[in-house]
């Protein structure tokens, strides 16, 4: 197993932080590969239908090793002091552009807590399939702001959305690809967008620590649900 290093941030004291590895970057370039060579022909005028391609992007094999590598694993438990990590949330992709499937939405300051409402000793492991900085779309954070624990704001469908968008001392990440950040669920953040003919693509998946004290009086309770739509198979045709 190759150890990571870290690249950037203190999770502690600004609330993320930079890991990598040469075996799971590489990983990653070649899903950005795959991609662009069997994903990206498929899309058509049809945004929902690319959306839906984006989406299939989670389900890729060596996306989900990634996510359940040792590395990784190791990372929670000797950067993080996570005991016994278990994956409390899906492998979810963050799609943006200014092209008809991004149409250039972003969400705007958050916090993702409210969404989970697990333990208090989750995290956020993000990555992206292509390099992300300056210009083009990416993510802004709030380094430090996870230390005043959630702050006012208004559960959406989308996901809890601060009350008041001008916060100051924001960051824009420079991330490599394959590169993971490590994020506390408390951290402020938004996508950032432009308007520049670049593409992003990120993923992302949460974790919990099992011997945390406090979510198991809480009886581990989780905000995922696994739905099933019965009425899917009557779109389209065959």
């Amino acid at each position: 197993m190759e150890p990571m290093h870290i690249v950037a941030g203190h999770f502690a004291k600004l609330g993320y932080l930079v890991l990598a590895c040469e075996s799971l970057q590489e990983r990653m370039r070649a899903v950005r590969v795959r991609f662009e060579q069997r994903f990206l022909p498929r899309f058509s005028a049809d945004a929902t239908r690319n959306r839906n391609i984006v989406k299939l992007v989670a389900e890729d094999i060596d996306v989900k090793r990634f996510f359940c590598s040792d590395e990784l694993i190791e990372a929670l438990r000797v950067q993080l002091d996570i005991i016994e990590p278990v994956q409390t949330g899906p492998i979810v992709t963050h799609y943006t552009a200014s092209d008809l499937t991004g149409n250039n939405y972003g969400l705007p300051y958050h916090q993702d807590w409210p969404s989970m409402g697990t333990s208090t000793r989750g995290v956020i492991a993000w990555t992206s399939i292509g390099d992300i900085g300056p210009g083009g779309p990416g993510l802004r954070i709030v380094p430090g702001s996870q230390l005043r624990g959630l702050w006012p704001g208004t559960q959406t469908d989308s996901g809890y959305v601060l009350d008041d968008q001008n916060v100051a001392g924001a960051l824009d990440l420079e991330v490599e690809a394959g590169q993971i950040l490590l994020m506390s669920p408390f951290l402020v953040h938004k996508t950032k967008t432009s308007h520049e003919p670049k593409w992003k693509l990120s993923l992302s998946c949460r974790f919990d620590d099992l011997a945390c004290e406090a979510w198991d009086r809480r009886n581990f309770v989780s905000a995922y649900r696994t739905t099933v739509d019965r009425s899917v198979y009557l779109a389209g045709s065959y």
